[in-house]
């Protein structure tokens, strides 16, 4: 990696990359970028940004939302039922991808199974606050799913 310069990652689909607390770049990926900042707007008002703010705004959230001051993983409860697709989980101690009205099991060489979504249960969120929003308030982010 050039150092001072970008961070090269590379992440199953761009769901994983959100539950990491990553974005689309803007040199390499520009529309999706500001389909992105779009979105995120749009889901996180309370933080009253414009289009015209920067993304090193948005940055310092995704990464005050992704990695603690110990440098563990944030996490937060809530209800499957408010999750929108493209939201990982963490239930049964195993990670889990919300895709239609399915739970995705997640491993590092790709989704190994899948399970009926189940309802009114509350789980670990791994994708971080402000992204769920940014989901639900319509960006849908890509997903290696294949039929299973």
């Amino acid at each position: 990696m050039a150092p001072g310069l970008y961070t090269e990652l590379f992440f199953l689909d761009e769901a994983s990359a959100f539950s990491a607390g990553h974005r689309p770049c803007c040199e390499c990926r520009r529309q999706d970028h500001y389909r992105f900042k779009m979105y995120w707007l749009k889901g996180n008002p309370e933080y009253k940004f414009t289009e015209k703010t920067s993304i090193k705004h948005i940055d310092a959230i995704l990464h005050n939302e992704r990695i603690n001051h110990a440098g563990n993983k944030v996490t937060y409860l809530d209800n499957i039922d408010n999750l929108p697709g493209g939201t990982f989980i963490f239930m049964n101690e195993q990670p889990y991808l919300i895709a239609g009205n399915h739970l995705l099991h997640w491993t590092a060489f790709g989704y190994d199974s899948s399970i009926p979504l189940p309802k009114n249960q509350i789980v670990t969120v791994l994708t971080p606050r402000s992204v769920v929003n940014t989901f639900s308030a319509g960006y849908l982010p890509e997903m290696a799913i294949r039929t299973i």
